[in-house]
């Protein structure tokens, strides 16, 4: 078991990359390429694979036509810009939804002067009021998130989140 889970780690993880250069389609000069979310990579890997002769992949913003290695803008079909496939070995990649894990900023005042008494309190009484498992405590959580991820339109990505 342990050598397939070696096995597993050696294996390459695509990651996909638009073209973020001002001058978008010129081959002259550095080319700028910068990564999608790796919920976006996720997407547009799960389209790659499929033996679908339309390869197109749907994120919230933007259409990828994976035939012809573009990004189309949803809001203006104009704009669009050059991807790129790039495989890397899980132990070259950085780890997996690093945009995810910036620290937030420190809040200079708290909203109350409880130290989190409170918020425990009604928490406390919420779980024994409700009377839920733990599994499904997760899954109405897990049901919150893609709530609020459509609610800031992010219809695509909020699934993948659960």
């Amino acid at each position: 078991m342990v050598s397939q889970a070696i096995k597993g780690a050696d294996q390459p993880r695509a990651q996909w990359y638009w073209k973020s250069n001002s001058d978008l389609w010129s081959t002259n000069g550095n080319e700028e390429w910068t990564k999608y979310s790796d919920i976006e990579s996720a997407i547009i890997e799960e389209a790659f694979n499929q033996k679908n002769k339309t390869k197109l992949a749907e994120l919230d913003n933007y259409s990828i036509n994976l035939n012809d290695s573009i990004q189309i803008s949803k809001s203006d079909p104009n704009n669009q810009r050059q991807i790129k496939r790039v495989l890397t070995s899980r132990n070259e990649s950085q780890g997996l939804r690093e945009e995810r894990f910036f620290l937030t900023p420190k809040l200079s005042k708290t909203f109350t002067d409880d130290s989190g008494k409170e918020a425990y309190i009604f928490l406390s009484q919420w779980k024994k009021d409700k009377e839920l498992s733990g599994a499904e405590i997760v899954g109405q959580a897990a049901n919150g998130i893609i709530i609020e991820g459509k609610k800031l339109g992010q219809h695509c990505e909020s699934p993948y989140s659960k």
